[in-house]
């Protein structure tokens, strides 16, 4: 008798954490492709699927007369979301924090940097309100500072991957290119490559913004990402359309033009 309720309890508790195991996995699966919050570009957020824990954040400003897009991108860990880089203003990026957490049910804890332009950290006082970690490398502290914006944590220089729940994160810095900032981020286990602006898109048909640019060394700085990623199956640039190494081989013809 004694076997036969020991039995009975073990099959309940595990049918219990099957249960709470099922729960936990499809609170991240979202059936949708494409998700888009906000009245106007203001506080107009578009949300992308790569895969069930890799999506695309985009949202729009006017940046020399057109209509822009910026991309960064929200991963979806068992502890919580991480944000790459923040829409282009903080009224973007309290829309959201607000559509992220009604669609992935959980918050963003964790930010990275991956340089110091508004398309990048617009909405850093967002992030530091809601008490985010934001983190980043020491050259990008400095030039937020130069160009007026509040200071993440320069923990990237030394911790340059980080294991978040299930999840594992790699930052990589290049060398100079379109800033003398600019980092990648790469999502190991699911072969996603975020190369912010140091990637150009298929479509684009020069550079951009050449505030910051060094070109001479744009060239070399692309080939060491593509040395490093080279079993990229994603490549997401900091605007337009993400594709394949692609983006990185067209980049290298732009920036040796």
């Amino acid at each position: 008798m004694k076997k036969i309720c020991l039995f009975l309890v073990t099959l309940v508790f595990l049918s219990l954490y099957l249960m709470g195991c099922s729960n936990k996995s499809e609170d991240v699966k979202v059936k949708e492709s494409f998700l888009k919050s906000g009245s106007d570009d203001s506080n107009y957020v578009e949300l992308t699927k790569i895969n069930d824990y890799i999506w695309v954040h985009t949202t729009y400003a006017n940046y020399n007369g057109s209509r822009t897009p910026s991309n960064g991108v929200i991963a979806v860990s068992s502890k919580g979301l991480v944000l790459v880089d923040t829409p282009w203003n903080n009224p973007q990026t309290k829309e959201l924090i607000k559509f992220s957490k009604s669609v992935f049910k959980k918050d963003i804890v964790l930010a990275i940097i991956t340089h110091a332009h508004e398309d990048r950290i617009g909405g850093i006082d967002t992030l530091i309100e809601n008490k985010v970690d934001v983190r980043s490398t020491s050259l990008t502290v400095k030039e937020a500072e130069k160009n007026g914006f509040k200071k993440p944590v320069p923990e990237l220089d030394s911790e340059p991957k980080i294991t978040f729940g299930n999840i594992n994160i790699e930052v990589f810095y290049p060398g100079e290119g379109h800033t003398v900032d600019n980092i990648t981020v790469w999502f190991q286990q699911y072969k996603v490559l975020f190369g912010g602006c140091l990637i150009k898109s298929l479509d684009a048909s020069d550079i951009g913004n050449i505030a910051d640019v060094n070109v001479k060394r744009w060239p070399d700085s692309v080939k060491k990402v593509l040395e490093k990623y080279a079993d990229a199956e994603v490549v997401i640039p900091g605007h337009g359309k993400w594709g394949s190494l692609d983006l990185l081989n067209h980049t290298l013809e732009l920036v040796s033009k």
